[in-house]
């Protein structure tokens, strides 16, 4: 964005000129740039001071309001919530208005264009509603040119009270630009002077602004930066990201209360629209050419066009093709099952020697050929496949909008139902894969901490994936279901040792190289472990290593 302030002496001027001439009217920026109407008043940019002055004087408020912005993320929570808050909650003005009597005498903040009145007196309006602003006493404007906030977006925050009329009234005793309000017009006037790149900048940062403090003029500056984005900078790939980020605050979900502005082609006044209906067919469009989204709509079209069943065969021919990795992951659980009764053994014999214990582990994987790490490595593998076919949904979930399924009446909307069975299905694949963990198998605590996971998992996820589409969750608990049967036929067609005895081979390989690694074994004895065969049995060569300690402790008495 511009940062220059050439034009701000030029700005005074002005403004004293205006306020000779408009001394009979308290608003200064009265008459606004033409093609704007139909637009809320907080939208509107006047024609008076020049377009270049009020851009840096807005340029000026927005660095203000950021350089006083309040701290966020997770950390300035915490400071919040030992040290009493981070101020007023900001109310829009139209709810201001509807709930008056449960606001009244509560501190509250409100943002809105400024509109001089009387001395220490103000005005803020929005469609259809205002509100009078009362300066209480000692309260100065913060942030502002010398000329003051008449006409410049602000942010109020005070005491709410009501006039005979039964108006809101606020008693204001803190007068700060704001910064989402601020960031908008700006976006509005570089667009009115053709700066289209510093257009959709301000309307991002605006947008931003407006998600963290609750703005309702957000979705519009989401929507309409990404419609500046497309139409004037040709720009895609930012469009589609502002599309999408309008979509998932402002339209997924089943929401339908946020709206936006629009501006036909034909020159008519800006029409007020369901941000739903405004983005749908843009975002379909700018998405519609990606691999992932075109690989959702064949498996729909190979439904014959049915959405549900589409991703039920997703999930299935998925599952399928991942199989060889799922055979793996279930062999290496199964092999482990068949050592447990070892385990334990070398568990109660090394109890107070966990170091010792690791190594005999180790030992003990490499002589019955069994990879400790079979189970975690083939599921880390299959994430990025279904990580690449959960985006894919999402690429498609404007053609999930009013895709019904049994109980689910819009696949694009969560359903709770729905939500719990995934849940539950979860749990189940938790349950499932804990002996899958070596350090589980090998590790008491750990397996312990194993089957706190099988239900702290689904809970998380639960919690986790509320605001999901319904197809999203359709698709994984499709998955988790062909993953129980993968199981289940596993099971009965594989005896546990049958996978280890077909892959039974030289030390050489990942499971030896990891056992060598954590019983330490280098130099010299690498190369001979190299080159001599697998002992014939566990049992036999602890027997015999233990039977060369004591030969050699003899040795040493008898000399």
């Amino acid at each position: 964005m511009r940062r220059t302030v050439s034009h701000y002496a030029g700005f005074l001027v002005l403004t004293m000129l205006a306020l000779g001439i408009l001394s009979a009217s308290p608003v200064i920026w009265a008459e606004p740039l033409p093609g704007q109407e139909g637009l809320p008043p907080e939208l509107v940019i006047q024609a008076v001071p020049a377009l270049d002055d009020q851009i840096d004087v807005l340029e000026d408020l927005a660095d203000y309001a950021e350089e006083n912005a309040p701290e966020t993320g997770f950390l300035a929570s915490l400071k919040s919530m030992f040290s009493g808050g981070q101020g007023p909650r900001l109310v829009n003005i139209s709810d201001l208005a509807a709930h008056i009597e449960d606001l009244k005498g509560n501190i509250v903040a409100v943002e809105a264009v400024y509109e001089a009145q009387d001395e220490g007196q103000g005005l803020f309006r929005s469609i259809g509603v205002s509100c009078h602003l009362t300066w209480a006493g000692g309260t100065q404007p913060q942030g502002f040119p010398d000329a003051g906030p008449d006409g410049l977006p602000a942010r109020v925050e005070g005491t709410v009270e009501v006039n005979e009329q039964g108006e809101p009234v606020i008693r204001v005793q803190k007068l700060t630009p704001a910064m989402a309000l601020t960031f908008i017009r700006l976006a509005r006037a570089y667009e009115l002077d053709e700066e289209y790149k510093d257009a959709v900048e301000a309307y991002q940062a605006g947008a931003q602004a407006s998600g963290t403090s609750g703005y309702q003029y957000g979705a519009f500056a989401q929507v309409h930066g990404a419609e500046v984005a497309l139409s004037q900078l040709k720009d895609k790939a930012k469009a589609r990201v502002m599309y999408d980020r309008a979509w998932t605050a402002y339209a997924a979900g089943g929401k339908d209360d946020f709206y936006t502005w629009t501006h036909p082609a034909n020159g008519d006044k800006w029409q007020k629209q369901l941000i739903r209906k405004t983005i749908a067919e843009p975002l379909d469009s700018l998405k519609r050419g990606g691999f992932w989204y075109g690989l959702v709509s064949a498996f729909v079209s190979i439904a014959g066009g049915h959405k549900a069943l589409g991703i039920i065969l997703l999930a299935i021919v998925t599952r399928l093709m991942i199989y060889p990795l799922t055979k793996k992951q279930l062999s290496s659980m199964q092999a482990m099952q068949a050592i447990q009764p070892q385990i334990k053994q070398l568990q109660k014999k090394y109890k107070d020697d966990k170091q010792k214990f690791q190594e005999e582990f180790w030992n003990l994987s490499k002589e019955h050929n069994v990879n400790p790490l079979g189970g975690c490595l083939p599921l880390i593998v299959q994430m990025p496949i279904l990580i690449m076919i959960y985006r894919g949904i999402r690429d498609y979930v404007v053609q999930f909008d009013g895709a019904s399924f049994l109980w689910v009446p819009n696949l694009s909307q969560p359903d709770m139902p729905l939500l719990i069975a995934y849940a539950i299905s979860m749990f189940l694949f938790q349950k499932m894969t804990e002996k899958m963990n070596p350090a589980a198998a090998a590790d008491p605590q750990q397996a312990q901490q194993q089957k706190m996971m099988a239900y702290l998992m689904p809970a998380m996820f639960f919690f986790l994936f509320r605001g999901m589409s319904a197809a999203f969750i359709l698709y994984w608990l499709s998955a988790n279901l062909v993953y129980f049967g993968e199981h289940l036929w596993y099971r009965r067609t594989h005896t546990p040792g049958e996978e280890s005895e077909k892959s039974k081979k030289s030390s050489s390989g990942f499971v030896a190289a990891m056992a060598k690694m954590v019983s330490g074994a280098t130099g010299k004895a690498e190369k001979e472990d190299k080159a001599a065969p697998l002992p014939p049995s566990y049992e036999k060569t602890r027997a015999a290593s233990e039977g060369r300690k004591i030969g050699k402790e003899k040795d040493e008495k008898r000399k």
